[in-house]
């Protein structure tokens, strides 16, 4: 048979293929003894030609030497295994090789080079072998599909490769493959295992997808991308319906992975981002793990450094030890638990509508930056203890579900709860609220928040907090709590409820009392300064709320609240409370009581308000003699000599309180020295063993006087005896009038000292 063309066509509008727009004719000659070339004729009749597979990789290797550029096309070509191993593939010209459309056994470039470019676009290949090949020119495989393996470990494709819209259908392996151009397996199906293991890529521009894209291919077995280095990677829209290994991947340039699923476990421990990073909208349906993981961002300030706004993770998402700077949760949902567990975040964090149904750990995390949770739901326990927010943090109007604790968290700037929500119990042991002090807001604000269950405050430290208008349902402990300056107008929940303040110090501040039921306030052992109490107009006695127990009142002004002492009896101690107070540290015994106003005297002095440091000094005396009183009955042990002397200073203290007051009670003690007398004379004028020369009321004829007289000279008797004067003109007949008249002049003695005493303590002031 003669040598003539070939007569095999392809007709794309047969084929549908949008990339030959016209009938393709074959180049080649056909075999001398068919129709068709060694490339287009089937199987069986190469068979029965005797025309292997060497002799077809020698006609090709032949055509390359040719200047026609078509005779390296081999569209629509059903070829047998080509076999290209340890084969340096190279020709007189750059023309790529065209498998368009073709079916091939299997193609094999083991150790081999290949110059030209490949064109596999819509073909099929039943098994693909590139291993430790080098590839020069374009790849083009668009919708390949290969029926078998695909292996191109330690490859190198010096030009861009695209697999997009490809289907493997086998393994695909490309441990420690190199991608210099641009890559794609944009809408690639993977039905093996795929594995990218050390893979390093790059690309000839800065748009993201020209470097490598596998957006919106779907992974149906195991994916590992262990170790690879990607420049520009996106993996939006993406499916993994199987394991996904990122596993110390190094991602050079920007990561996307806006919109991608991953239905089994996602595994990016210890990846290295060091440009942006994107997982909007992402789709995390089992663990998500992220353990020390570094999003080290770009140098663009306008864009954040890692991005997992909007995801959904239905699993566990672990971020344990990992590392952000400019990141952003906003709106994303974590139906499962979430670990943020000694994470560092070295700028700005956005978790805005953040949802979290499992628990959230935060113990050991740094936020650098500022950091916002606001208007986010926690319907799990929320964990953030020991965590430092270097910079304002806000968690305005958060719902806490279940406990939130915040023990010994470090807050160095402003940080925001208003509006907040505690539906469980509010930890902040021995947290440290340590912004600068501000005098138009608190660096630390509480302010409308909601407490359902109990609020732990205990051994926190506030440079300036406010909890105004903030609604507790339960007890909300404040003992050993450090305020530099406070706010506090507490709402009545609907339980009984307290605000314990033992051993607190609060230097400075404004608690006010609502209009509405009256909140108690336990202030024992407490320290108190410049702080203002105040109420709205109430019925209920302000002080009657505040537990003063042993209370340090550091200078504490009382000249504030006067008008409540003076018509309460300057009574500091009496305590109202409800159903929620109960035990105290405290028992507010006599001598306990007697300390309390040792404390609030000395503070009176301390600010020169005499008229309190007089009147608590009083109350101090007075419970100084309930004290003896009660060792005198309770106290057993005591000695005939001890309990003596706790009578006699009972007696004593008896004596002072009644005459003079402790020295306070000058218009007391006035009336006591000058009218005394005139009780004397009241009773010497009865006469009988009271008479005295000056006669008796009841027989003045006797002395030749009036009734009057009488009286009058008595009571002139009675004056001159208990000054001492003893003129001698009238003097004392009956037994009970000597004793009265020696009597007073020992009465003389101790009603004018304690009157000089009296007169200088009140033009002295002081103690």
């Amino acid at each position: 048979m003669s040598s003539s063309s070939c007569r095999y066509t392809f007709d794309p509008s047969v084929q549908t293929d949008a990339h030959l727009q016209t009938t393709w004719e074959c180049p080649h000659e056909a075999h001398p003894e068919s129709e068709f070339c060694v490339f287009h004729m089937s199987r069986d009749e190469r068979a029965s030609l005797d025309v292997t597979g060497d002799d077809i990789v020698d006609e090709l290797r032949a055509n390359l030497q040719s200047p026609d550029t078509r005779v390296n096309e081999y569209v629509g070509a059903d070829l047998p295994h080509l076999s290209l191993t340890y084969q340096d593939i190279n020709g007189a010209t750059n023309h790529v090789l065209n498998f368009q459309h073709a079916d091939i056994e299997g193609l094999d470039l083991t150790h081999g080079r290949l110059d030209q470019g490949l064109i596999l676009r819509e073909a099929t290949v039943d098994r693909l072998k590139l291993d430790e090949a080098v590839v020069t020119g374009d790849v083009d495989a668009r919708e390949v599909t290969v029926t078998g393996a695909v292996t191109a470990d330690e490859a190198t494709f010096e030009q861009d490769v695209r697999f997009s819209g490809a289907t493997f259908r086998g393994e695909v392996r490309c441990d420690e493959t190199v991608f210099q151009g641009d890559t794609s397996f944009v809408d690639a199906t993977f039905h093996g295992t795929a594995r990218f293991r050390n893979v390093e890529t790059s690309g000839s521009s800065h748009v993201l997808e020209d470097h490598i894209t596998f957006a919106d291919a779907t992974f149906r077995d195991d994916a590992s991308f262990r170790q690879a280095i990607f420049d520009y990677v996106t993996f939006e829209g993406a499916r993994f319906t199987a394991g996904s290994d990122f596993e110390h991947v190094e991602f050079e340039g920007d990561a996307r992975f806006d919109g991608v699923r991953f239905d089994e476990m996602a595994d990016f421990d210890e990846a290295r981002f060091d440009d942006d990073a994107s997982f909007a909208n992402a789709r995390f349906m089992q663990l998500a793990e992220f353990r020390g993981v570094e999003f080290n961002g770009g140098s663009r300030t306008t864009h954040d450094d890692v991005t997992f706004e909007g995801a959904t993770f239905e699993g566990e998402a672990d971020y344990k030890l990992a590392r952000f700077r400019y990141s952003d949760f906003k709106d994303a949902v974590f139906k499962g638990a979430v670990s943020f567990d000694r994470a560092t975040f070295t700028a700005r964090t956005d978790c805005y509508r953040l949802r979290v149904d499992g628990a959230f750990d935060l113990s050991l995390a740094s936020f650098g930056g500022q950091a916002n949770f606001d208007d986010s739901e926690f319907h799990d326990a929320v964990v953030a203890e020991e965590a430092t927010f270097g910079s304002d943090a806000s968690f305005e109007a958060v719902e806490f579900q279940s406990n939130a604790r915040f023990g010994e968290a470090r807050f160095e700037e402003d940080v925001r709860f208003n509006a907040a929500t505690f539906h469980g119990l509010a930890s902040f042991r021995g947290a440290f609220f340590q912004g600068e002090l501000q005098h138009l807001e608190a660096n630390a604000s509480f302010n409308e928040a909601t407490f359902e269950a109990g609020a732990e405050f205990e051994a926190a430290n506030f440079t300036s907090a406010s909890f105004w208008e903030t609604t507790f349902h339960d007890r909300a402990d404040f003992r050993q709590s450090d305020f530099e300056t406070a706010r506090f107008r507490v709402l009545v929940g609907d339980r009984d409820t307290y605000l314990d303040f033992t051993d607190a110090t609060l230097d400075g501040g404004t608690i006010s009392q609502g209009s509405g039921e009256p909140t108690p306030y336990d202030l024992t052992r407490a320290t108190i300064g410049d702080l203002t109490l105040e109420g709205d107009g109430n019925e209920h006695q302000l002080l009657d709320h505040f537990r003063f127990c042993l209370t340090e009142f550091d200078c504490f002004d009382f000249s504030d609240h006067h008008g409540y002492l003076e018509r309460n009896d300057w009574t500091i101690h009496d305590f109202v409370g409800n159903g929620a107070t109960g035990q105290f540290a405290v028992e507010l015994t006599p001598d306990i009581i007697e300390e309390t106003y040792r404390k609030a005297q000395d503070s009176a002095n301390a600010v020169g308000d005499t008229p309190a440091s007089r009147e608590f000094e009083f109350k101090r005396y007075y419970y100084n003699r309930q004290k003896n009183f009660d060792i005198i009955l309770n106290e057993y042990s005591l000695n005939t000599w001890a309990r003596g002397k706790k009578v006699a200073s009972v007696g004593l203290n008896t004596l002072m309180q009644v005459t003079c007051g402790y020295g306070n009670r000058l218009p007391r003690i006035a009336a006591f020295t000058f009218l005394l007398p005139a009780l004397f004379g009241l009773c010497y004028a009865l006469g009988g063993p009271f008479l005295t020369q000056a006669g008796s009321v009841f027989d003045p004829a006797a002395v030749d006087k009036t009734t009057m007289e009488v009286l009058f000279d008595n009571v002139y008797y009675s004056y001159i005896s208990f000054s001492t004067v003893g003129y001698g003109d009238i003097n004392p007949l009956g037994p009970a009038a000597r004793v009265l008249a020696a009597s007073q002049g020992l009465l003389n003695g101790l009603f004018f000292t304690l009157l000089t005493f009296t007169l200088f303590k009140r033009v002295l002031g002081g103690s």
